[in-house]
């Protein structure tokens, strides 16, 4: 997959003039080895969490809230 076919300025014009603007956007790398390993270290972290924490005693202990409320 190559980089998109680039516009020309008169198509720049004419979709900046029917109110559209420009962005770039970046993305992970799904294929960065960086990317994974970081993503890997993430999950652990979380599952290592989950195991240590009791959500489920900190919800009760914090009761209902006002969006709860009818």
């Amino acid at each position: 997959m190559g980089r998109p076919r680039e516009i020309s300025p008169e198509e720049r014009a004419e979709l900046i003039r029917q109110g559209y603007r420009p962005v770039e956007i970046w993305v992970p790398d799904l294929t960065s080895e960086t990317f994974r390993k970081r993503v890997e270290l993430e999950a652990r972290r979380i599952a290592e969490a989950d195991a240590e924490d009791d959500i489920g005693g900190w919800i009760a202990a914090v009761g209902p809230t006002e969006w709860d409320k009818p």
